[in-house]
């Protein structure tokens, strides 16, 4: 017979591997039509994929690099800092020019 510790350990243990089994199932892609509202233009859920879109994006993967290069210069030595400052900002300069000439996108 078990003891009740021991019913609560299997018990536990029954809940992690259902949970673990299942995890798949539910982290799937939420269809977007699922969260549509009656009367909302399909257009709201399809995906942009044109040439500014692209660029938004880049765009957007350079400033995080250059946030966190900033946040990592600011870490360090004082002395440095603003040599690693200009250097952050320049990969910046030099990842948007990519990323105009990556998606097509004219520069201001």
């Amino acid at each position: 017979m078990k003891t009740t510790k021991q019913q609560f350990v299997t018990g536990i243990l029954f809940v992690l591997i259902s949970g673990a089994m299942l995890s798949p199932v539910l982290a799937a892609d939420v269809d977007p039509t699922a969260i549509a509202q009656r009367g909302d233009p399909e257009r709201w859920y399809q995906e942009e994929m044109t040439p500014m879109a692209y660029f938004k994006t880049l765009k957007k993967e350079a400033e995080a690099v250059y946030q966190l290069s900033v946040n990592e210069c600011k870490r360090g030595q004082r002395s440095q800092q603003s040599a690693c400052l200009r250097e952050a900002k320049a990969t910046m300069q030099q990842d948007m020019a990519d990323a105009y000439r990556k998606s097509g996108i004219r520069p201001r």
